[in-house]
């Protein structure tokens, strides 16, 4: 497929998308262990874990569909998702902001809830 083939890009978007979404699955769930000790900063993680583990079936059950239609479905699907979980981490920001311990994570996450966004536009 060519660099400026709509359908290759789309699927270059789900790729990129179901790869962080498995780092953030993994990541996020031990993170939650670790901040589990108050339930409230464990929120924000947890929340992650669940719509990271919704993207990673969403991608798996249509991964055969590459048309160009539904895969900017998908992309549009998993764009909310991603969405979803920016509310999360800036909950989250705002919950741990006064724990250095539990808010170590949360900037880093941040930016690559942004960068998975704009994935979506780029």
């Amino acid at each position: 497929m060519a660099q400026n083939d709509p359908p290759a890009k789309e699927l270059g978007r789900r790729r990129v998308l179901l790869y962080i979404s498995v780092f953030l699955f993994i990541a996020m769930l031990l993170d939650a262990f670790v901040e589990s000790d108050i339930p409230l900063h464990a929120v924000d993680n947890s929340g992650i874990v669940v719509l990271s583990l919704i993207a990673i079936i969403v991608i798996a059950a249509k991964w055969k569909q590459t048309s160009f239609a539904s895969l900017r479905k998908q992309n549009n699907i998993l764009l909310g998702l991603v969405i979803g979980m920016l509310v999360f981490q800036i909950f989250g920001l705002i919950v741990e902001a006064n724990n250095p311990s539990d808010f170590g994570d949360d900037i880093p996450v941040l930016i690559g809830l942004v960068l998975m966004a704009l994935n979506r536009f780029l």
